[in-house]
């Protein structure tokens, strides 16, 4: 059988490798970390960063980026994106996060992942909040925005991450068959496995890796379309930052 979706969403498109879509306009999200990428004094990282359109932006920022992503064509078609001027300021790199990436300690000012961490188990963001509060330099920051449960297409999960929660599962989130709660065409657009997150699972997994959580919170995003739209929770963002001490707390002079 043949789906489709509401081609009116022109704010994203499919990607290559059935992780969904990935955004073609900047949200608030996306924006905020070009900002950043825009006053940085050292390179910044953008994982999972699909066909490029937030390392783009931090590109064009002046920043010097490396981008990452699972998907080879992803970068293929990044590369070819990028101003020829500007190619020698983007790195890219291929793997998986966060056990096929290598990085230096306190090597970058911003790190991003735009709808990466659905597609993580509890386990590896936990890894993963280690390798990121490792390569940000103190007071770098970790900008992240993932899919929540409450989102008009998979909202047949709503009751089972509920009861979770209600449980105290760890990752009340996690899904390994989402296709069981849903039969929306978008969702032949995913992997079986996915994981809905809250900010309460996010902001633990931030400090329990050394960062300071500035903001961890559902939100409704920029150019939400409609088969996701639902109650203003449909996504979360994460934004921790790196102290200047090992402790945890910024170092006050």
């Amino acid at each position: 059988m043949t789906c489709t979706i509401d081609q009116s969403d022109e704010a994203s498109i499919v990607t290559l490798n059935r992780r969904g879509r990935t955004s073609t306009i900047l949200n608030e999200i996306n924006a905020y970390f070009v900002d950043l990428a825009s006053q940085a004094s050292r390179p910044v990282l953008d994982i999972g960063c699909a066909m490029g359109v937030a390392a783009l932006a931090a590109l064009r920022s002046g920043a010097f980026v490396h981008a990452n992503d699972i998907d080879p064509g992803h970068l293929r078609i990044l590369q070819d994106a990028a101003p020829i001027e500007l190619r020698d300021s983007l790195k890219l790199v291929c793997g998986r996060f966060p056990n096929e990436l290598a990085y230096e300690e306190n090597q970058f000012d911003a790190i991003h992942a735009s709808n990466l961490l659905n597609f993580l188990t509890g386990h590896d963001i936990e890894a993963g909040m280690h390798c990121v509060a490792r390569w940000l330099a103190p007071g770098g920051r970790f900008v992240s925005i993932s899919g929540s449960p409450f989102a008009a297409n998979i909202r047949g999960f709503i009751p089972h991450y509920k009861n979770s929660k209600a449980k105290g599962l760890r990752w009340p989130g996690e899904c390994y068959n989402i296709h069981q709660y849903s039969n929306h065409p978008t969702l032949y657009e995913l992997p079986d496995f996915l994981h809905l997150l809250d900010p309460s699972v996010l902001g633990r997994a931030a400090r329990a890796a050394g960062l300071v959580v500035e903001k961890a919170a559902y939100i409704h995003r920029r150019h939400t379309p409609s088969y996701i739209r639902l109650d203003g929770r449909e996504n979360v963002v994460l934004v921790a930052r790196k102290p200047h001490t090992s402790g945890g707390k910024d170092l006050h002079l």
